[in-house]
């Protein structure tokens, strides 16, 4: 008879940038639920952050900030080094805007158009863009190392579908695509995949910010008439991070139908 081994798989590490965030968090426990082993990065959130790792076992909490390219990129490192390897990145970590750029509705897109600062537009691709750069960088030069693995960015529906929101939140998004599409391309002779998840808007989290206008047409639009879910979320990227093995260069759109 065939023996049965018995010996359990080793655990799979794994760096959540943004894991304090309302989604990041929900990542982070299905894949501490799935025995991942995690390091998880903050920036205003330290706090919740400390909070979450002590939740999970063997986790840790390190600080990152995104706007600092070279310093992202030496927070990959010391996750790799303080986890021991790693198997998988997932870029949870972005900015919305101010609050204003989702508070007004027609006839006041225009004003919302021009109310977009150079502050504003840089910020948001220097977090959203150049930040997820810097991460794919480093997470490459480990996950090359280490034999391979998964890079799961997380946008949104924002970049794929033309939809009526900030113009450049939608830009900094839509800039994903094409980064995670041309990496897919770069790293994959190495055996690394890259995907992108795509969200609409979900039951918390950053579309808090969004008026009742654009929810309710959302829900009219949308196939499934409802919001998604982070637990819905987290688990297609927890699959992607620790399961997938053939899947690249693709956007993995979750919007309910819309």
């Amino acid at each position: 008879m065939p023996t049965q081994d018995t010996q359990a798989a080793p655990a799979r590490n794994c760096l959540v940038l943004g894991g304090s965030g309302a989604l990041g968090s929900a990542v982070c426990r299905v894949l501490a639920r799935e025995g991942a082993r995690l390091a998880l990065t903050y920036h205003a959130h330290e706090e919740a952050a400390t909070a979450l790792a002590r939740e999970l076992p063997g986790s840790l909490a390190l600080p990152c900030d995104l706007r600092d390219f070279a310093g992202v990129k030496e927070t990959v490192r010391l996750a790799a080094d303080k986890l021991g390897s790693l198997d998988a990145l997932v870029q949870a970590a972005g900015i919305a805007g101010r609050d204003l750029f989702y508070k007004c509705v027609a006839p006041s897109n225009y004003d919302k158009l021009q109310s977009i600062e150079q502050t504003d537009f840089d910020e948001m691709l220097a977090v959203n863009t150049r930040g997820t750069l810097a991460a794919c960088q480093a997470a490459a030069v480990s996950l090359r190392a280490n034999g391979g693995g998964n890079i799961v960015v997380i946008g949104s529906v924002d970049g794929v579908k033309p939809l009526p929101s900030p113009v450049h939140f939608a830009t900094s998004a839509a800039a994903l695509r094409g980064m995670v599409e041309a990496m897919s391309k770069e790293l994959g002779n190495y055996n690394i995949r890259v995907n992108l998840v795509a969200p609409g808007i979900l039951d918390g989290g950053s579309s808090a910010k969004l008026g009742h206008e654009m929810k309710d047409a959302y829900l009219k639009h949308s196939a499934l008439r409802r919001f998604g879910t982070m637990a819905e979320i987290a688990e297609v990227v927890a699959w992607l991070a620790l399961e997938n093995t053939y899947v690249t260069g693709q956007v993995i759109l979750l919007d309910g139908g819309l």
